[in-house]
């Protein structure tokens, strides 16, 4: 029922949970330190590209490691089904129960069993599922789902948890008490083991060479379901297969620390062939694998889709996703939570519910980042996009607003322009804000937004006067729709800044959009459109060192998705590949080049890494401001987590946007900082609206700014 609900509703419910979010902010902070602590010492990157390549096989090559397995486990007395769909799982595992004369069947956590819904389709035949994972089990107490893939019981506090326990012990029970729950529990699924039939696993890993799965969990449950009964049902995907021990103690290394913060799970259960069994007449374990296509080989060698096959199922692209954080996995997600689950939704369960919940990503990449098999899945999740926009369309103000305006420069030009003139009874006493926009809902108006400036950057940096020596380099700058139009100042401090130590800036001759906010909302057409624009009036890359960018977003953009959205436009390519060579920011160029400055005053400053120029750009002011400031300088708490802008996100999802800055702004107050600075006018956008709106008095600046302002002499 609660999946019928539209979705703006379950959103609304789980913001206003201050219950969840307590839960979810708690563990999204201890699960950091842990991971860290957990993957200490090992080269994360090198590992994760290792165990990417290991899963990368053809379907041919795939379906060879499935008959040797295949071969493996019949030898060994096994019996090996392949699935086409839910349906047909399910009515296979069906017709073990009834072989068994099973009126229960007990079962281990498994998500591929979500995944086909078997809980419900047993019951309607008259065989009661029961979970063994203590957290499956309390949610099926409370009549629920899993709200995380590791984790499912994640989003219940301990007196939640007890309330649930009262219904099964028959008293009342002490919420701190935790031995007595756990005994509690212990106490009514241990009898269930032996009177199931059936016991049900998943597999984290499928060792074609020899028939061998294996499980991870940290209950010994698993063991429990698969020793105890008479049968012992695998439901695993085809994607579970790997060679040999060697690439499955590559996932069973990685699984935990990525899922949880630990170096090793407690228990690592490898499992072949039919073991004794004494509730079998036959004195043998009736055992059964069946795997489960449901969609998985058509789209095993999508060129995009694909990688999603790679998942280790680990979860961490939900544990560090800022949007899940506010609303959790009963709203993000289908069957399957967070980033991989809005990928999968689409795979599995048909790109109608995927076209419902893909708008909750907010594109900060940070599960990019996290995946230890290596998927990019904030790419995958923008193809999907552009594929749901095509199939079903953009909505219709975004699609006018991206082609019509957005898309052509000089009525781009011409609309903020007379934006500049029709804000004027809106502008706030500073003359660089709006006091508020009529007819705004209540819940879209966060924050203070900023004004159109009166005259744009290039208008700007035409009257600024030229270098005064002869320039030892020529650099490009591309200023963005946001400095062209809202932050002009921001890149005329560039220009004056690189100019100091001798180096020449040159612009476009007209600003154009990069296309991200077409490609963000799925607009593939207006995007392929924006970027042709927008190279056709880009001067040749060839002539210049660099070119500067001032909003990672756009420098991103220009790297990962210029080449993509020109692959038919040779001229338009090439000059694309260059430019995605040389982008760079701001921090960076300043680093690279050995460039340092005197800064005046004694103010103590922080520093927001912008999420596409620490995950994107793969680049950060923060180190150069560290050296910079020395002890004025003073890191911010989850410096790298988004801030919640995201474009246009911050007015379609604007109560997840609001939570998210809220938390930022909680850790910039706790800082005691006098100025935040990043090196993105989005990021400056949201946090200065947001601080303004709490009636903060520190300074939001962009890094240009901050140098520009402060610098005192050149070293």
């Amino acid at each position: 029922m609660q999946q019928e609900r539209p979705l703006n509703e379950r959103v609304r419910e789980k913001l206003a949970d201050a219950t969840l979010a307590k839960t979810l902010r708690t563990f999204g902070t201890s699960y950091k330190v842990s991971r860290r602590n957990a993957l200490e010492g090992m080269d994360f990157e090198k590992r994760r590209n290792q165990l990417s390549a290991a899963k990368t096989r053809t379907t041919a090559e795939l379906m060879e490691l499935f008959e040797q397995f295949r071969g493996n486990a019949e030898a060994a007395g096994a019996t090996v089904y392949q699935a086409r769909d839910a349906q047909d799982a399910c009515e296979y595992i069906r017709q073990v129960c009834e072989k068994h004369n099973a009126k229960s069947m007990i079962k281990a956590k498994s998500m591929t069993s979500e995944e086909i819904k078997i809980n419900d389709f047993l019951v309607k035949h008259g065989i009661e599922p029961v979970e063994s994972d203590l957290g499956e089990w309390l949610l099926q107490l409370a009549s629920e789902h899993p709200s995380h893939m590791v984790l499912p019981a994640i989003h219940k506090t301990r007196v939640q948890c007890a309330r649930l326990l009262e219904k099964v012990a028959g008293e009342p029970l002490d919420d701190n008490d935790i031995e007595k729950m756990v005994k509690v529990a212990r106490k009514a699924l241990r009898g269930e083991y032996f009177k199931a039939s059936v016991g049900f696993t998943g597999a984290n890993v499928a060792v074609a060479s020899t028939g061998t799965i294996a499980t991870v969990t940290n209950e010994g449950n698993a063991r429990l379901c698969a020793t105890v009964p008479a049968a012992h049902v695998v439901l695993l995907g085809y994607e579970k297969l790997v060679p040999s021990f060697s690439e499955a103690m590559q996932v069973i290394d990685l699984l935990p620390k990525c899922a949880t913060g630990q170096n090793i799970s407690t228990y690592v259960t490898w499992m072949k062939g039919c073991n004794p069994a004494s509730a079998n007449a036959t004195g043998k374990k009736d055992v059964h694998y069946v795997f489960l296509d449901n969609g998985r080989l058509a789209f095993h060698e999508h060129p995009r889709l694909g990688e999603a096959l790679k998942c280790i199922r680990c979860g961490s692209c939900a544990n560090v996703c800022p949007a899940y954080e506010m609303v959790g996995g009963h709203v993000f997600g289908h069957i399957y939570i967070g980033a991989i689950g809005l990928i999968k939704t689409a795979l599995f369960h048909g790109d109608a519910k995927a076209r419902e919940i893909i708008g909750l990503c907010v594109g900060c990449k940070a599960c990019t980042t996290a995946c230890p098999a290596g998927i990019d899945l904030q790419e995958i999740i923008f193809d999907l996009k552009g594929y749901l926009g095509d199939k079903y369309g953009v909505p219709a103000v975004k699609k006018i607003a991206f082609s019509q305006v957005v898309g052509k420069p000089a009525v781009m030009r011409t609309a903020m322009k007379v934006g500049a003139i029709l804000q004027k009874p809106l502008l706030a006493k500073d003359g660089h804000h709006l006091r508020g926009i009529p007819f705004l809902p209540k819940e879209k108006d966060f924050r203070a937004l900023p004004s159109v400036a009166s005259k744009t950057f290039l208008d700007a940096y035409r009257s600024l006067k030229p270098i005064a020596t002869v320039a030892k380099e020529k650099v490009f700058f591309y200023p963005g729709c946001a400095v062209e139009y809202f932050y002009p100042q921001m890149g005329t401090a560039l220009v004056r800044l690189l100019r100091k130590v001798g180096i020449e800036v040159d612009v476009p001759d007209t600003s154009a959009c990069c296309g991200l906010p077409a490609i963000a909302s799925g607009d593939r057409a207006s995007a392929s459109m924006t970027i042709a624009t927008h190279l056709s009036h880009m001067k040749n890359p060839a002539d210049y060192s660099a070119c500067l960018v001032l909003c990672p977003s756009c420098g991103m953009a220009m790297r990962e998705d210029f080449p993509h959205y020109t692959e038919t436009n040779l001229d338009h390519f090439q000059k694309a590949s260059i430019i995605g060579q040389r982008v760079i920011t701001l921090g960076s160029f300043l680093e690279s080049r050995g460039i340092k400055f005197t800064v005046k005053g004694n103010l103590k400053v922080t520093y927001h890494t912008p999420c596409h120029q620490g995950r994107g750009m793969k680049q950060s002011a923060a180190p150069y401001l560290q050296a910079l400031l020395g002890d004025s300088f003073i890191p911010l708490t989850d410096s790298d987590v988004c801030c919640g802008f995201g474009g246009s996100y911050s007015i379609d999802q604007a109560e997840i946007s609001a939570g998210i800055l809220r938390k930022k702004t909680e850790y910039i107050a706790d800082s005691k900082a006098d100025i935040v600075v990043t090196d993105c006018p989005g990021c400056v956008m949201q946090i200065d609206g947001g601080l303004r709106r709490q009636g903060w008095n520190g300074k939001v600046m962009h890094l240009s700014e901050l140098l520009d302002e402060y610098v005192t002499a050149v070293q």
